[in-house]
């Protein structure tokens, strides 16, 4: 991994189905954005969340990402679906990997 970036979408008591659709429609975009190296997905069902392993050619492009995200109104779509609304997305942005630790 180049970047890594782990983004984690917990979902609503009951939305977890529509929060799935959703992602799946989105991902192809993400997938494909300039810098994007690969996108995996992870469900831990015991708290219904969604979390995505990112991994980018540089954090400019992964800032660029989601501002455009931001741009483009996913958020909005997201925000009925996450637990918490919007501000219940957690992300975290590790970066390049150290191997002198």
């Amino acid at each position: 991994m180049k970047n890594l970036v782990i983004v984690s979408f917990p979902a609503k008591e009951g939305m977890l189905d529509d929060l799935k659709e959703t992602l799946k429609a989105a991902l192809p975009d993400t997938r494909s954005f300039d810098g994007c190296i690969s996108v995996d997905t992870y469900i831990e069902d015991s708290t219904n969340t969604i979390h995505l392993i990112e991994d980018w050619e540089s954090l400019d492009h992964q800032s660029k990402y989601l501002n455009w995200r931001i741009e483009t109104g996913l958020l909005d779509v997201l925000e009925p679906l996450l637990s918490g609304g919007a501000g219940g997305l957690k992300a975290i942005v590790c970066g390049p990997k150290h191997d002198n630790i």
